[in-house]
């Protein structure tokens, strides 16, 4: 049986198979000259004399003492000295590929393939400290380039708004055609695609529109509403409410009574234009038929004057398509109507009667007799009629 197993080991010498495991099995001692193990910072620490459990991946058996029955070999990781038991000692022993080193000699080739390990883990850890030399470097190349990009984008930005603050009135917001509710005069507002404002506080906006008044005249007015949120996340009026932050949003403006104060003083200056237009009133509105012939008439009445109107009295004329009178008269309208208040009166039949030609009537003039009895004629340039009658 010993002979079959030596034979087992013989055959085994001849291939010594370069990966070969040793542990206690086959060998008393295995100690690694020098070893290299990896640190937690990367780097590759060297490591003297050190006891081991077993040996593998062995890449080159390139020395043995016999004497000593001690195995040289060089792992991945170490410069490893091997002392054999009896049996496979003589089984490295006849291995004639395993160079037989003692002395000097012995010396010399442990201290070369120590260097060959040291070189190799000297260069591992150089190749590690210019990896982290260039990762270094690049990160701050990385890091310099973010912030010039990021300084450039804010220049960038910094230049947008100045241009948009240069070319654009804090006070013309763009709305995208907004409908909102005024919590003043408490009517739904629809405004195009911007709007005039006075100021945005808290969650209200304040703002001014135009409508077409009486007499030709434009009139202003303002309102208040709560912005909706189609509007408070519409880009263009998020960012004209970024760059006119501080002109929009003034703490030490009450806009609320500022709101009020305008639209008294817009309504008083539409009033003052109206008076100066029409200073003893005007039509609101008028029309006549003379169906069967006969004539009927309506008509309604805007006081401007601080006098109250008792009597208000329409003369006419019609004529036909050739400028010939048919009819001449008047129709008389009882009051009261006090200043900026209006009234209607209407006939649907009356003592007046035109040929089947009559087709034009015209107002010619009014007579107002007040409440003080006193009486004012309205023609001319004082006769004022809205609208297109």
């Amino acid at each position: 049986m010993k002979k079959v197993i030596l034979l087992l080991f013989m055959i085994c010498a001849v291939i010594v198979p370069s990966h070969a495991q040793y542990s206690s099995y086959n060998s008393f001692i295995r100690q690694a000259l020098v070893s290299y193990h990896l640190g937690s910072d990367g780097y590759y620490k060297r490591d003297t004399n050190t006891m081991l459990d077993n040996v593998s991946n062995v890449l080159e058996n390139y020395a043995y003492d016999k004497s000593a029955k001690n195995l040289y070999v060089l792992t991945p990781t170490g410069n490893v000295v091997i002392t054999l038991n009896k049996d496979y000692a003589k089984i490295i022993k006849k291995n004639k590929a395993i160079p037989q080193l003692s002395g000097n000699e012995l010396n010399a080739k442990i201290q070369e393939y120590t260097k060959k390990l040291d070189d190799k883990y000297t260069e591992l850890n150089r190749q590690r400290t210019q990896h982290i030399q260039d990762s270094i470097a690049k990160a701050k190349e990385d890091s310099i380039q973010r912030v010039m990009a990021i300084a450039r984008a804010k220049e960038a930005k910094r230049k947008a708004d100045e241009d948009y603050r240069n070319t654009h009135s804090w006070r013309w917001a763009p709305v995208n055609s907004q409908s909102m509710n005024c919590t003043i005069c408490d009517e739904s507002i629809s405004v195009s695609d911007s709007l005039f404002c006075m100021g945005i506080k808290n969650d209200s906006i304040y703002y001014v529109t135009s409508k077409d008044g009486d007499l030709d005249l434009r009139q202003i007015e303002c309102h208040a509403s709560k912005i909706p949120s189609s509007l408070a996340t519409y880009q263009p009026f998020v960012h004209h409410y970024e760059i006119f932050k501080d002109s929009l949003t003034r703490d030490s403006l009450d806009y609320q009574d500022f709101t009020g104060y305008m639209n008294y003083s817009y309504g008083a200056e539409y009033l003052n234009k109206i008076r100066s237009i029409a200073p003893y009133g005007y039509f609101d509105g008028w029309g006549w038929d003379s169906e069967y012939s006969m004539v009927s008439f309506h008509f309604s009445y805007v006081n401007t004057n601080p006098k109250t109107i008792r009597y208000i009295t329409v003369y006419f004329k019609i004529t036909n398509d050739v400028g010939d009178i048919c009819r001449t008269g008047y129709f008389k309208g009882v009051g009261p109507l006090k200043q900026w208040e209006s009234a209607n009166w209407s006939w649907d039949s009356s003592s007046y009667f035109v040929s089947g030609d009559a087709s034009n009537m015209n107002i010619t003039k009014a007579v107002i007799t007040y409440m003080n009895g006193k009486t004012q004629v309205v023609s001319g340039r004082y006769l004022q009629f809205n609208g297109d009658d």
